[in-house]
């Protein structure tokens, strides 16, 4: 429970033609974590003996279809009828996630049945697919001239007369006022005063301009215009007036949304026909490439393959069995202990309740193979530390319901916010527990209910000095639990050196000061002539400014008691708040009820943030470094984890 579950390195030696099965029967099994054997072949041993596993061929074609599953079911996507769930109906009531049965298929039986899919999808969705970029395009290109149209929707014109002839042009466009006489004269001198410019104004402070000049000139006109913030309106192949295009567009507008309705309708069809089988080719086509991606890290001769990882040792002797019936015997199985030097990876091993604190552990990192799981002492240190922060029962209360609702609602079928629950739920029960007994009832208000009285032991805001000693007293203990697990750790690994010059002067160095208060001189100079002995052997020169950082630790943990104040004191800054509203009158009780109410859910949520959040860095700054190593691969077995497949 302190440690990391123990390992065995097993090796794993059988005929080339068992290598496919071996490799599908530890994922079944889900008990290896595999090693790149690979990296060994350069060792002298391995060298002329072993080669690489070579890639299967298989990968690049499993991709493709990965991506060509991927690209329908995105298609699928836009024309899901399923209603998404938002974000907190999805933490604090999912529904059950959707369970699809089906048979395994694997190996090339898998990729010849994603293949027929695949086929049988495309030939279903070309031709709707192809229709509706086609009525897209149109849409895209009606509403642009819509858009034209509407400009010039005032104008009186034939547009059919708007173009080229064989002499003439005759051009829309769109300039701002305060250019029309630039225009005017540009066309002058551009056209021989051989023009004709027509304008209407509008309300946003432009002209629509009709120009009428001779076909040879118009590219020479329109180049020069540009530059004078002339906008060309194109009209190109629309008959009759503008407002009669208009409605042509509209009538063609409304026919071509039909057809896309027609179209999407049949997609959506399309969709929930094939959109289960599509999940089930996703799923098991990444199962399939984690078998072959894994054999990367085999090595090979010319008949067998070697295969080399770890297994927990409650799972070797299954491991074994099932290797041995997978190869009918024909492999040679070997387990043993780790070695120094090895990368062992790091399988976390606490009761259930605790388990669901290693998301605090993890958010840290994950400790070495032989290092101490904090875990199981963080428990205790995180819920003291969270509720003398929040210090109010009745946000103890909110708290434990809030976990609650995680763990009945998004903690059914996620693991990650069902730890999150536990954590919460359990640290608003040590809340409620130390409000009641420091008074906390929203602040002061429950107070005014004599039966809880009784219940308070310690007042906060009035014992201030009392309750900074308490801090600084839990500081000096959290320490030295660190401290002592350090030196313990040290000694059961034979590291007597480190464990005798690292931190035990601080074990040494609290009782001489204690002694030498009480008026045991002797003895308190013999503990503190002991300490900096110890002291000076470990740290030498830096001696002072370990003496210092221990300081630091030790007030550190005088956040303890600014936060629980700060609660406290928001809240009584409420009550004084609301009861002064209270008193106003009807208004006033309305207001009273909203800052009551919304002055403790902020204190209450800004307060659990800091609780959380200074309760974590008391464990990682102040406690984990003095004896937690950090830094240990996490135990990834191949297995298989289907999101929606149910095996039958």
């Amino acid at each position: 429970m302190l440690r990391p579950t123990r390992m065995k390195k097993i090796q794993i030696l059988a005929l080339e033609a068992y290598r496919y099965q071996l490799i599908k029967k530890l994922q079944d099994l889900g008990t290896v974590h595999l090693t790149d054997f690979t990296e060994k072949l350069t060792d002298p041993v391995f060298k002329d003996l072993l080669n690489p596993q070579p890639p299967s061929s298989t990968v690049r074609n499993i991709a493709a279809q990965n991506i060509a599953v991927n690209r329908y079911l995105d298609l699928f996507e836009r024309y899901d009828t399923d209603k998404k769930e938002g974000f907190i109906k999805g933490i604090f009531s999912p529904s059950p996630p959707k369970r699809i049965e089906t048979r395994e298929i694997y190996g090339d039986e898998l990729l010849e049945h994603v293949n027929v899919v695949l086929e049988k999808i495309e030939a279903e969705i070309d031709t709707p697919v192809s229709a509706l970029e086609q009525i897209s395009e149109e849409i895209t290109e009606l509403e642009k001239a819509m858009k034209s149209l509407n400009l010039i929707s005032s104008l009186d014109i034939d547009l059919s007369d708007v173009g080229e002839s064989d002499y003439c042009s005759v051009i829309l466009g769109i300039a701002p006022n305060e250019f029309l006489e630039k225009i005017h004269e540009r066309l002058k001198e551009l056209t021989n005063n051989r023009f004709y410019l027509g304008t209407r104004g509008t309300s946003d402070n432009r002209s629509l301009l009709v120009l009428v000049c001779l076909k040879e000139e118009t590219l020479s006109i329109l180049t020069n215009l540009r530059r004078l913030n002339w906008e060309r309106i194109d009209i190109k192949g629309l008959e009759g007036t503008p407002n009669q295009a208009i409605d042509s567009i509209n009538k063609k507008l409304n026919r071509l949304a039909q057809d896309r309705a027609a179209k999407e309708t049949l997609l959506k069809e399309i969709s929930i026909k094939w959109k289960d089988s599509l999940k089930i080719c996703q799923e098991l086509l990444i199962a399939e490439r984690q078998r072959r991606d894994a054999q990367i890290k085999f090595a090979r001769m010319e008949n067998a393959v070697v295969i080399e990882g770890w297994v927990p040792i409650d799972m070797e002797a299954k491991t074994v069995e099932e290797v041995k019936d997978t190869s009918n015997n024909a492999c040679v199985i070997e387990t043993s202990d780790p070695e120094d030097g090895d990368e062992v990876p790091v399988q976390l091993k606490n009761p259930k309740f605790v388990r669901s604190f290693e998301l605090l552990t993890r958010l840290y990192g994950l400790p070495t193979y032989n290092g101490v799981d904090p875990t199981l002492f963080i428990v205790p240190g995180f819920l003291l530390f969270f509720s003398i922060m929040l210090t109010d029962a009745i946000y103890g209360v909110m708290a434990f319901f809030l976990g609650f609702f995680l763990i009945r609602g998004g903690g059914k079928y996620n693991t990650f916010v069902k730890d999150g629950g536990i954590i919460v739920a359990s640290s608003g029960v040590a809340t409620f527990i130390i409000g009641g007994l420091t008074g906390g009832w929203l602040g002061d208000f429950g107070l005014k209910l004599s039966f809880l009285q009784p219940v308070q032991l310690f007042d906060p805001m009035v014992q201030v000095t009392a309750f900074l000693v308490i801090a600084l007293s839990i500081g000096l203990l959290h320490v030295n639990i660190g401290v002592f697990i350090q030196i313990i750790d040290n000694f059961k690994r034979g590291r007597i050196r480190h464990a005798i010059g690292e931190n035990l002067w601080f074990l040494f160095a609290q009782p001489g000061i204690f002694f030498y208060i009480l008026g045991y001189q002797i003895l308190g100079y013999l503990f503190i002539i002991i300490s900096l002995l110890l002291l000076l052997y470990g740290h030498k020169a830096m001696s002072m400014f370990q003496v210092t950082g221990y300081m630091g630790d030790i007030l550190s943990y005088a956040r303890l008691m600014a936060l629980g104040l700060c609660t406290t004191g928001i809240a009584m800054t409420v009550n004084v708040l609301s009861s002064m509203l209270w008193a106003v009158g009807f208004i006033g009780i309305v207001f009273a009820v909203i800052v009551f109410l919304g002055g403790h859910i902020f204190n209450f949520v800004i307060n659990a943030m800091g609780g959380f959040v200074h309760g974590l860095r008391l464990h990682y700054v102040e406690f984990f470094t003095k004896f937690y190593q950090s830094g240990g691969a996490e135990f990834s077995p191949l297995n298989k984890q289907f999101e929606t497949l149910e095996i039958k």
